[in-house]
């Protein structure tokens, strides 16, 4: 008789450890780690991950799986121990670091979306001869005939009634008369039946392109792991490296994993990589639907697609036989994960997937972070510089305007300068476009009473309520709790006190049209990007020229290729070096840097008015010069005199509580018990409250850890919540913001 093996099931319910479950004799044999399992619990039935396998169990009576999900695993070899490698690194369980791994559109078993294709069951002749007849008495069916009879492959049963408003019986009609056909196809983004692309060809490298490839590729060919900084200035053509060096990959019969990290930056990604790739492309972000999702990680599963493009938890998809990695503007927050735990950085859990794939990782920016090109610089990756820009464009002209001086000449308040204003009519004028950027949405920063001076703010959070005009509510941006405007202080009950007082991109988009009525704009931020595929309507409406100004936030500033745009205003970028945090300087340096580099990327030339009021602070002086060496050998001199990274890691405590007193307390017990136990090298920070004191009814405090190996650190973090059973503790490893 076969001895009983049993299995640790780690379950999709924060049940907080691994559960025993026996496997029944027919499975044995079958069961692997990583694989996904239904199993009993109480009186219910739930789902989990196998996290080990062993030969015994500490309980007596265990009871058996009662059905595997799949005959392989969900994640295995590599993944897993990316898995493991996570949950060790950044002090999380690794129940909760699976969810990474195996999305919610597998846990639920979602299928892939499929929609009806239709085609035309009858020659072109007959279909002609039938829209004839049915034009007169059936007016509808003969307009989806033409449809098809316009269309070269056929049309997706959703497109056609979206785009005819005529309803679905009138077309399964035309099927049951065998005048059409119809057959269910996966339905995703990601196959090209959607859309017709012309295939381009690679383009001829500079010498500098050459030079970073040939080396790329020669890393490919060996099958081993390296990490290759291009570190190239706004337009130099990094993304023409990275196709160039995926099609290395696929001749290889690699698969290759392309992060970016806005969705707003997919569209133009997934738009270019289309027309030079013939192979299935699987898109992978939250802003598709679940069945969508279902359908491109199937894709990578079966090895039908070898490329994913997607946002920062793309960097766990199941791609096949991995051999290239690239993280596209590595530098930026977004690959950072602050919500919740894990708080994982997607660059570094990149590097590290190349590490345990043997693969090779691309990581390219034209303001590198801080800490990667020390990394370069220490040779712990290969840096390679992209000096120039391809084409005959050369980087945009600089100006940096003194608003002050701008605000004595309007007698006032004002958006733009002068000179901004007279960039601007130039451009209109001879047909070019402008972006203008603002990293604040809403139309008013806030609404205060001018009797009382009280700040109308979020019940739920330390924080004032943004206006927002075209919905006319005061709202939110951490809770997003919404209220209508009141016509009285709740303070003091003043009546027709209230004012309004600074603004955002809604504000700036009116005022604009009030000075040029004429002018055609689009407003890219969070607020008219809500919907699915704004993004994508957006872009191409901009690229297609029917708006001569692009108003946005920090998503306008990242990758965008727009040949028209000529001119980039920077409306304010000050309030961001006021923000006591080690990273300031570095975030307002590579906004600035890579807003400016929208302009003059074609062969027209560019130009970028800065405006601010600190015209001669040197992170200002140093991105208009565009000087990315200047600013690094200062700001890396200054951390290392300071002890910040990249010459210690920081580990960032943050308790919350719905009790003040409590969450504080806490913080300070934890602080007390951590400052006993951790070595004296490691150095611990004073307990503060958060930047944002309040979020969602909680009252936050946080400290800091200064440490050199995190290794070292790790345990005595992960007993926190141990010791602190009823706290809310959240551990962040590498925060990217000390403050907020």
């Amino acid at each position: 008789m076969s001895k009983i093996v049993f299995v640790e099931v780690l379950l999709d319910q924060n049940v907080g450890k691994g559960l025993d479950y026996a496997i029944p004799f027919e499975m044995q044999g079958r069961v692997q780690i990583g694989m996904r399992v239904e199993v009993p619990l109480k009186n219910g039935v739930k789902r989990g991950t196998i996290a080990a396998i062993k030969e015994h169990s500490q309980f007596s009576q265990v009871k058996p799986i009662l059905r595997l999900l799949s005959e392989e695993a969900e994640l295995s070899g590599p993944l897993w121990k990316l898995a493991q490698w996570m949950s060790q690194y950044y002090c999380a369980p690794l129940q909760r670091v699976l969810k990474c791994f195996i999305p919610v559109n597998i846990r639920r078993e979602v299928k892939q979306k499929s929609q009806i294709f239709l085609q035309l069951a009858k020659s072109r002749a007959d279909t002609l001869r039938a829209c004839e007849i049915l034009r007169t008495k059936h007016p509808a069916q003969a307009a989806i005939l033409e449809a098809l009879l316009n269309s070269n492959k056929g049309i997706f049963l959703s497109e056609l009634i979206d785009d005819l408003k005529v309803s679905r019986s009138v077309v399964l009609r035309l099927i049951d008369q065998k005048w059409l056909s119809s057959q269910s196809l996966a339905s995703s983004g990601d196959l090209l039946i959607e859309e017709e692309f012309f295939l381009s060809k690679p383009k001829i490298l500079n010498g500098e392109q050459k030079a970073c490839l040939e080396i790329i590729q020669q890393s490919l060919c060996e099958n081993r792991f390296a990490v290759h900084l291009i570190q190239g200035v706004t337009g130099s053509g990094k993304t023409e490296v990275y196709m160039q060096a995926i099609q290395t990959a696929l001749s290889q019969n690699k698969s290759a994993i392309m992060l970016v990290p806005e969705i707003s930056l997919t569209s133009q990604t997934i738009e270019r990589f289309r027309a030079r790739f013939s192979e299935k492309i699987a898109i992978l972000h939250h802003r598709r639907s679940l069945g969508e999702r279902s359908a491109a990680w199937g894709l990578l599963k079966s090895g039908e697609a070898m490329i994913a493009i997607g946002a920062r938890s793309a960097i766990f998809c199941p791609a096949k036989n991995l051999g290239l990695i690239i993280v596209d503007e590595e530098h930026d927050s977004s690959y950072k994960q602050n919500d919740e735990t894990p708080c994982y950085q997607g660059r570094d859990a990149a590097v590290m997937r190349g590490h345990l794939e043997n693969c090779v990782v691309l990581l390219g920016s034209a303001t590198p972070s801080i800490e990667s090109r020390y990394n370069a610089e220490i040779g712990k990756y290969r840096l390679h510089t992209l000096t120039t820009r391809p084409t005959e464009a050369s980087l945009p002209r600089v100006k940096i305007v003194d608003m002050k001086t701008a605000f004595d000449k309007a007698g006032g308040f004002t958006h733009f300068s002068n000179e901004l204003l007279e960039a601007v009519k130039e451009r209109f004028k001879a047909g070019e476009q402008v972006l203008l950027f603002l990293n604040r949405r809403g139309y008013h920063r806030m609404q205060i009473c001018g009797s009382c001076r009280h700040i109308l703010k979020c019940p739920h959070c330390d924080l004032a309520l943004t206006f927002h005009r075209a919905s006319n509510v005061l709202q939110c941006h951490l809770c997003d709790f919404q209220r209508p405007a009141p016509r009285e202080c709740p303070q003091c009950k003043s009546p027709e006190s209230l004012e309004f007082k600074g603004f955002g991109t809604e504000h700036v988009e009116r005022t604009l049209h009030a000075i040029f009525p004429e002018i055609r704009t689009l407003r890219m931020d969070r607020d008219t990007t809500k919907k699915k595929n704004s993004h994508e309507e957006l872009f191409k409406q901009f690229r297609a020229h029917k708006a001569d100004v692009l108003i946005g936030t920090q998503m306008i500033a990242k990758g965008f290729h727009f040949p028209s745009v000529t001119l980039v205003g920077v409306l304010n970028t000050d309030a961001t070096l006021a923000i006591p945090d080690f990273r300031s300087p570095e975030q307002v340096f590579q906004i600035l840097t890579q807003v400016a580099g929208r302009a003059g990327r074609s062969q027209l030339p560019g130009e970028v008015i800065i405006q601010t009021f600190l015209p001669d602070h040197p992170t200002i002086l140093l991105a208009a010069a565009q000087n990315y060496p200047a600013f690094y050998a200062s700001e890396i001199e200054e951390r290392r005199s300071f002890g910040y990274p990249p010459f210690c890691h920081l580990v960032k405590i943050l308790i919350s509580d719905l009790d003040s007193d409590k969450a504080r307390s806490t913080a300070e017990a934890a602080h007390a018990h951590l400052q006993k136990i951790l070595p004296p090298t490691t150095q611990v920070l004073p307990v503060a409250p958060a930047g944002h004191l309040k979020v969602k009814d909680l009252y936050r405090f946080q400290f800091l850890i200064k440490t050199m190996k995190v290794n070292s650190t790790s345990p005595h973090l992960a007993n926190l919540k141990d010791l602190f059973p009823s706290a809310d503790i959240k551990i962040d490893i590498d925060p990217f913001s000390t403050f907020f």
